[in-house]
């Protein structure tokens, strides 16, 4: 009798290497590693995903979607970039995944969703529409991702930490205070 596809061996691949990637980063994502975590073969790992690359591409959708998840409770624009900052330090390496190609995405216009997401906020809290704000919205992204970037290095002091957490935060506020009025044309989107 012929063995009944695994209808939830996907969900169960992509999830074992988001997993190891969470835990280890890119170094522990092998695709020995991941097919002994999801309790399946290389081989069978090889029919779903072409290589560790394809992998990848599913897990930085799935890192995405948690960010973008961790922001909604926020009732403002400046809590988005609180919450934002938190869930790169509880999540450190899933934020690297997500970010990783960032740029190239903001580049070929594909959608953002937790830029968008600030974008709408600030509309919210300033007034006039979202689009009207992209380059508020990606001032505020950079400082937040510098901030985040520094942080997660290694060996930085609680105290240290502390102390960028509210320099970043307070430089955010300062700019969606200005409403960004000294930052303009560009980064249209």
């Amino acid at each position: 009798m012929p063995r009944k596809a695994d209808k939830h061996l996907e969900g169960r691949i992509v999830d074992a290497a988001y997993q190891l990637w969470s835990k280890g980063g890119e170094q522990a994502v092998t695709m020995r590693a991941v097919a002994l975590a999801a309790k399946t073969t290389t081989p069978t790992l090889y029919e779903r995903f072409r290589d560790k690359h394809d992998l990848i591409v599913f897990m930085r959708v799935r890192a995405r979607d948690r960010m973008f998840l961790a922001l909604q409770p926020a009732k403002s624009s400046t809590e988005v970039c609180r919450l934002g900052l938190e869930f790169a330090m509880a999540n450190g390496n899933e934020y690297l995944l997500l970010t990783s190609d960032w740029a190239e995405r903001f580049a070929r216009r594909e959608p953002l969703p937790s830029y968008e997401y600030v974008q709408q906020k600030l509309a919210e809290d300033l007034g006039g529409a979202p689009q009207d704000y992209a380059k508020l919205a990606l001032a505020l992204v950079a400082t937040v991702h510098g901030t985040a970037i520094l942080l997660l290095g290694e060996g930085v002091a609680a105290s240290i930490a502390e102390e960028f957490k509210d320099v970043c935060l307070e430089a955010c506020q300062a700019l969606i205070e200005c409403g960004g009025k000294r930052i303009s044309g560009g980064a249209k989107r």
